[in-house]
């Protein structure tokens, strides 16, 4: 396949933009599922008993309200630039965690480390378990600058909860 030397040609900036940063773009907009565009929909997990073996005595899972604050946190703090994505790996879905790696790049790029980044606030948790196994929330940010809302869903994965759908608005 060739490229045809038409689309290789820089084209101007729209007046009134600059190069370096676009006040159009949205650093922590985020869309799991846009991001892996093409991807194909996976079989459901299967349900698992709901308690988790660690260190030979059987705990419960944690908290699904709280866990996902903490993910949609890590996932804002990773799309500003305030944490390597790779700390997120083992807590997401392979194909959420590229998507997630492959943004925060872009946002570096375009706009570099945060030199003195406000620190990200849950508000506020709100969730329902939607099948065994399976649990679905929205989570209110404040990144300093606006209040933002994230959905985010969580499904059992090896006795602790994995997302596998990340989308702050």
């Amino acid at each position: 396949m060739s490229i045809a030397p038409q689309a290789l040609t820089a084209r101007p900036a729209p007046a009134g933009t600059s190069t370096q940063r676009r006040s159009g773009w949205d650093r922590l907009r985020f869309d799991a599922a846009a991001e892996a565009a093409g991807g194909e929909d996976e079989a459901p997990v299967p349900a698992r008993p709901r308690l988790v073996w660690s260190h030979g005595r059987a705990t419960e899972r944690a908290d699904p309200d709280q866990w996902a604050g903490v993910l949609v946190r890590a996932c804002a703090e990773s799309l500003l630039g305030m944490r390597p994505p790779a700390q997120l790996g083992r807590w997401l879905d392979p194909a959420v965690w590229t998507a997630l790696k492959r943004r925060s790049a872009l946002a570096l790029d375009l706009h570099g480390r945060p030199r003195s980044p406000r620190p990200i606030t849950v508000r506020r948790v709100i969730g329902a378990v939607v099948s065994e196994g399976a649990w679905e929330g929205s989570v209110v940010l404040d990144d300093g600058v606006r209040v933002r809302g994230a959905a985010v869903r969580l499904e059992e994965h090896r006795g602790r909860w994995r997302g596998t759908a990340v989308r702050i608005g």
